[in-house]
């Protein structure tokens, strides 16, 4: 398959164009889209085969990632849809009845395009992540593999413990600091095999486990954050500010308020982690693993009382 929207009627569905729009025009961005941010997340073979979806949680999701793909293909457009290549150069386009967008106005139709096109490829994972049987293409793919990697795989689960305005984009960016603090705070104090136990959610405890840690890896993350400053940090929570748009500024958030935020995130991440070790104390024989692990750390004199963790 081309790409996932292949008409103009069904571009109109998600997008609100004017008759005169040529849909030749946004193919190549719809192609571009696809290639970037939709292959790479269902992985070829589901690519290829959910086209055809015409009904149950198949078709919901083709629609959600439709939606995705006409929106996304919108904002790549928007940067150069009033230019006009010429043999002569490129021309700015402006008619005798119309007037070419303000910055402002770009900015607000951009920020939409780029939320409700992030919005719908959160809605299509969490279908998905839901009904794996529905969709067993998906199921052993790159793309799958990198989902699950993290215990705070969505943007929503991350928004549930500290507020990024539901943005994809932003948890995008923070995954590399999310990836930081598993390793630093999660996989020598727990085990890979623990780790990714909890991670399978295959049991009612598991399921509890994962939210625990989702619990613990939040505000370590955003401790993480606030740290390295790469991030602005206000009332509406992190904010990563897309360059593209205009008007778009990142300000220095203050380094007192930045080390506040640091230190009472550390705290909270850490008592989330005592909850979560706690937890997993009570089924020693599902959670076996981390039983046998914290018994030989007991049983062996020389070992590490120093940690932030260390209970």
């Amino acid at each position: 398959m081309a790409t996932l929207i292949t008409t103009i009627e069904d571009f109109k569905k998600y997008v609100t164009v004017n008759d005169s729009f040529d849909f030749a025009i946004i193919q190549p961005y719809l192609k571009r889209v696809d290639r970037k941010h939709i292959k790479p997340l269902i992985g070829n073979a589901l690519y290829d085969s959910i086209g055809a979806a015409q009904e149950g949680k198949s078709q919901e999701v083709l629609e959600l990632l439709q939606e995705a793909s006409a929106n996304l293909a919108m904002f790549s457009f928007s940067m150069v849809g009033k230019v006009q290549i010429t043999s002569s150069g490129f021309l700015i386009s402006q008619g005798q009845n119309n007037q070419v967008a303000g910055w402002a106005e770009m900015r607000d139709m951009r920020r939409n395009f780029i939320k409700t096109g992030s919005e719908a490829i959160d809605e299509a994972l969490k279908i998905m992540e839901e009904n794996e049987a529905s969709f067993q293409e998906w199921v052993g793919t790159e793309g799958y593999t990198t989902f699950k990697e993290l215990f705070t795989r969505r943007t929503e689960t991350f928004n549930r413990y500290f507020i990024i305005q539901n943005s994809r984009l932003t948890f995008l960016r923070l995954k590399p600091n999310l990836l930081k603090v598993e390793k630093k705070f999660f996989r020598g104090l727990l085990g890979t095999e623990t780790v990714n136990l909890i991670k399978a959610g295959a049991t009612p405890e598991a399921k509890e486990a994962l939210k625990l840690a989702q619990a613990a890896q939040v505000p370590l993350c955003v401790a993480e954050v606030a740290k390295e400053g790469i991030f602005t940090l206000n009332e509406k929570g992190i904010v990563f500010e897309i360059e593209e748009i205009p008007g778009e500024r990142k300000i220095k958030t203050d380094q007192q308020e930045l080390d506040r935020i640091y230190d009472s995130k550390l705290e909270e991440g850490t008592e989330a982690l005592k909850e979560l070790v706690a937890y997993l104390r009570e089924y020693p024989a599902i959670f076996a693993a981390f039983a046998a692990k914290e018994a030989n750390v007991l049983s062996n004199p020389v070992h590490n009382n120093k940690s932030i963790v260390s209970f």
